[in-house]
């Protein structure tokens, strides 16, 4: 499992989508956001590029610890892939 840092949060949307493409390469199947105690939506496409990015390696990637926010936002934005695993359930 890799996890996010609390500094990630802050860094430049290239770089960390970079750290996560990274570890998805390294075989990682799983990501928590623990650390992070907000959401944005930016942060949430950074997610749905790291669930696809898997998704596209034919791997199944979970996050764990998602706070309230990111799963309404998800739900709004209709990508609950992200909490759910399902294929189908993203855009």
């Amino acid at each position: 499992m890799w996890a996010v840092t609390a500094e990630d949060f802050s860094k430049p949307w290239a770089q960390l989508k970079q750290l996560g493409l990274e570890a998805i390469a390294q075989g990682e199947t799983e990501i928590s956001l623990a650390a992070w105690p907000q959401a944005s939506s930016a942060h949430l496409a950074v997610l749905v590029c790291w669930w696809q990015a898997a998704d596209a390696r034919g791997s199944t990637l979970v996050f764990s610890g998602l706070n309230p926010t990111f799963r309404q936002l998800a739900a709004l934005g209709g990508v609950t892939c992200i909490e759910t695993g399902e294929r189908d359930a993203g855009h």
